[in-house]
């Protein structure tokens, strides 16, 4: 039931055994094509350690979906160069064990359709009607990302797309960006960038987003949450998978946030299960040498300087989760305006205090 991101350590598979994972999701610095995620944030993952990884999965039962999600290719969809590199990564990844490649491009599904894989729509293509949804059932996917954005408190929308297709469909839980998010897509094109060598890995986006939460706090549950308690009731309109980020945190904030949504019951701070969560700099290689290799002098110098705010998304609230009984409207809330509405104002009112550690 549960797509859980990886931070390649190789114990993470077994300590997640029992709580109905079914599949990690990751990927590594070498494939041609990026996968969502600042190159500096994510470990180093050499395709050799991605392979031992995958094989940790194997043996506690978890599938492996490697992502080759871009929203842009930069106009190389005509490259031969480029689909004999794909080709390659992709029959190495089934040699390997993976069991799914996760894309969020047309052409990759051709491509990967020529190998026994299943096939993933990433959350970055941003389904939200039936009929966005049956264009990729039609090209041969497997699993449909829902757009969190826009869908994770519809669920009359969610019931017609998932009684519409055969494919399973998947709901992101806990990445926390604001509701029909006005940059939503520009952050899904500048993240299709981020991996590659040479990649800025500031996020104008995410900076702007946590901006708008500190300014106005009602902003952080106007997000695309779902509360472990109401998963029950996304089960009930068709969703079969729920996915759970982020491959920057550590192995046990992973654990803790896969447990709290399998035993559907979390007590404390919300913002605990959301998104990325604060903690060292991931392990590279050499990293100073690393980022000069792919930022160059002025870009490192740049990186460096901003580190501590890229790397301490802090807010000063924090948020009751047990004070959101009732967060669910069950008409939905997409054609509603959030002013007129108040419903998240009047949770915001009782559930978000200020951080007192």
């Amino acid at each position: 039931m549960f797509s859980v991101a990886t931070n390649f350590d190789d114990a993470l598979p077994d300590r997640l055994q029992g709580l109905d994972v079914t599949e990690l999701f990751g990927s590594c610095d070498d494939t041609p094509v990026g996968h969502g995620r600042p190159r500096l944030l994510t470990p180093s993952v050499s395709w050799r350690r991605m392979e031992r990884h995958v094989q940790a999965c194997r043996q506690a039962g978890i599938g492996f979906s490697l992502l080759l999600n871009p929203l842009c290719l930069s106009a190389r969809e005509e490259s031969l160069g480029l689909e004999r590199r794909l080709r390659r990564t992709l029959a190495r990844a089934v040699n390997s064990g993976v069991s799914a490649v996760t894309v969020a491009h047309p052409w990759l599904v051709a491509l990967a359709r020529d190998f026994p894989l299943r096939i993933r729509i990433s959350v970055f293509v941003g389904i939200s009607t039936v009929e966005q949804a049956r264009y990729w059932e039609g090209l041969g996917c497997h699993v449909l990302t829902l757009d969190s954005h826009v869908m994770c408190r519809d669920l009359p929308g969610i019931r017609r797309i998932a009684e519409a297709c055969r494919a399973d469909v998947e709901l992101p839980v806990n990445i926390g960006c604001l509701l029909r998010c006005p940059l939503a897509r520009t952050h899904a094109a500048r993240l299709s960038h981020s991996s590659l060598p040479g990649a800025q890995p500031m996020d104008p986006c995410a900076r702007w987003c946590l901006e708008e939460k500190r300014k106005d706090p009602v902003n952080l549950i106007r997000a695309d949450f779902v509360r472990p308690e109401d998963l029950g009731a996304y089960r009930a309109v068709g969703v079969r998978r729920f996915k759970i980020v982020d491959r920057s945190c550590p192995t046990d904030d992973l654990v803790q946030r896969v447990q709290a949504y399998a035993r559907r019951r979390w007590e404390g701070d919300l913002l605990e299960l959301l998104g990325h969560r604060t903690g060292p700099i991931p392990p590279r290689r050499l990293p100073v040498l690393d980022a000069l290799r792919h930022l160059g002098l002025r870009g490192a110098l740049d990186a460096w300087r901003q580190a501590p705010e890229l790397m301490s998304p802090s807010l000063p609230w924090a948020v009751d989760n047990a004070a959101l009984e009732g967060l669910i409207l069950p008409s939905g809330c997409r054609a509603t305006n959030c002013d007129d509405c108040g419903h998240c104002a009047r949770l915001a009112a009782r559930a978000v205090r200020p951080r007192t550690n």
